[in-house]
């Protein structure tokens, strides 16, 4: 009795120690994404203000023109959904490829420090121009898509990493299943909830939101 009670214990001890490293991983790799996003942010501000007058001043880039055009545009639906499924899934399969190829860190890494110059810099070029309006516009540009869009990159992010682990970590068996038979093994329902949550987030991109960002054009 007292044998099977300290094997108990045992057992539990070494599962509390694993789900605190578990913890502590997850919080390291949530940390990192966020670095990796601010920093090529600042790195897009910092541009943008080095350059103003080149790339401000003296270009059309988001000018009062262009903005003022969206605000009255036609917009169909429907083509708008197929564009945002191109842009946002693009990025998301080439992330799962180049997983499954074994070099998914370093692409997800590219990929945040990428998607976070590009959003300092149209920051920084709109509030420089339109003060806060511009920071309005930014806004109504990713709300409310960007309640499902960022969780589901996140997610994806970090199966990105998990999957490459698993590779890292798991030796094929004899009958050669390789990379493609461990992806249907680790967290095929995850991917598919993702997946799910990028269809979701085009959708309320392209029927919600221009509904809302033409409320914020009334401002100007």
């Amino acid at each position: 009795m007292w044998i099977h009670r300290g094997a108990y214990i045992e057992k539990s001890r070494q599962r509390g120690l694993c789900m605190e490293r578990s913890g502590l991983a997850e919080t390291k790799l949530n940390g990192r994404i966020l670095a990796l996003f601010i920093a090529g942010f600042l790195a897009g501000l910092a541009l943008i203000y080095i350059g103003q007058e080149s790339f401000v001043g003296n270009a059309d880039f988001l000018d009062s023109y262009s903005v003022g055009r969206m605000g009255v545009l036609d917009i169909d639906n429907s083509m708008l959904f197929f564009y945002s499924l191109k842009e946002r899934f693009s990025p998301a399969v080439l992330l799962i490829a180049l997983t499954i190829a074994g070099v998914g860190s370093i692409a997800v890494s590219i990929y945040l420090v990428w998607a976070g110059f590009c959003a300092g810099t149209i920051l920084s070029v709109l509030s420089i121009r339109y003060g806060i309006r511009g920071i309005l516009i930014f806004m109504g540009g990713i709300f409310p898509q960007i309640l499902l869009l960022a969780p589901a990159y996140l997610l994806l992010f970090r199966w990105c990493q998990g999957f490459q682990e698993r590779i890292r970590s798991t030796r094929y068996n004899s009958a050669g299943t390789g990379k493609y038979g461990s992806l249907t093994a680790f967290r095929a329902g995850t991917l598919i909830f993702i997946l799910g949550m990028l269809l979701a987030g085009c959708l309320v991109e392209s029927y919600v939101n221009p509904v809302f960002l033409q409320r914020i054009f009334h401002f100007f």
